[in-house]
């Protein structure tokens, strides 16, 4: 079942209160938080938890590293630069 421990509550160090497992499962576009581990480690076994519950491929994906702003800033520049020159 994969709402087991979603009633059971830790302090969120991102937003800083109180929040039920629910949430932190939940929380990045209806996957875990990448933080998950970190927070729930001690509480319940979440290795266990996420590979029983999500693909290797999801896991990758909710604990792939963000990119840069820059870099992404740099991207949306060259696009829009692209962009106006096939307009011209």
């Amino acid at each position: 079942m994969i709402d087991q421990y979603d009633d059971r509550i830790i302090r969120c160090p991102r937003i800083g209160g109180e929040v039920n497992f629910r949430f932190c499962r939940c929380e990045n576009n209806m996957f875990p938080c990448g933080w998950i581990i970190g927070c729930w480690h001690k509480r319940i076994d979440i290795h266990e938890f996420l590979e029983g519950h999500y693909s290797t491929e999801e896991l990758d994906r909710i604990f792939a590293l963000p990119r840069p702003k820059v870099e992404s800033l740099v991207n949306l520049i060259e696009k829009a630069k692209q962009r106006k020159n096939k307009t011209s």
